[in-house]
């Protein structure tokens, strides 16, 4: 088991207003290997990743619906956060915002960044010290710097 302050995700939720999350849902913790499965089966992917959503699809407006489950693998969280010098509690509750922006329909990878401001808008509103997608595109720019830098450095160098 991780160790974890699990009260503090615990009240994270709480302080989830309902703006954001009118209606209920849940966060499933798992193990690598669980939250693989789940990857292999919905997304093809045969590996394990830190947060996977599955919304019912059907944002009504009564207050019996249901939004949908966020599924965490811990084990991810925890080597995230460590590579990170994060703690644990801040990676998951960063998991959290996005499993549940996903869960209300956002979608990064075809939404032109609408996904990526909210969830920079949210993380400063529930204090959270760092987002998913802000992490993501540093890593991203960071990458495509150092491709630029690498052929650059080719192209400069003489035939032998």
């Amino acid at each position: 088991m991780i160790a974890a302050d699990w009260r503090e995700v615990e009240d994270f939720l709480g302080r989830i207003p309902p703006v954001l999350a009118r209606f209920p849902y849940s966060v499933c913790l798992l193990s690598d290997r669980a939250i693989r499965s789940y990857n292999a089966r919905f997304r093809q992917k045969n590996e394990a990743t830190d947060v996977l959503s599955f919304p019912t699809g059907r944002i009504e407006h009564w207050e019996e619906d249901y939004l949908g489950d966020i599924l965490i693998s811990v084990e991810t969280a925890q080597r995230n956060a460590s590579r990170l010098g994060l703690r644990v509690e801040d990676e998951i509750k960063a998991l959290i915002l996005h499993g549940l922006l996903h869960l209300l329909g956002q979608d990064h990878e075809r939404d032109g960044g609408q996904m990526a401001r909210n969830e920079r808008r949210w993380a400063v509103r529930l204090g959270l010290t760092q987002n998913l997608l802000d992490r993501k595109q540093k890593r991203v720019r960071a990458r495509r710097r150092s491709l630029r830098r690498g052929s650059g450095t080719r192209s400069r160098q003489r035939p032998m």
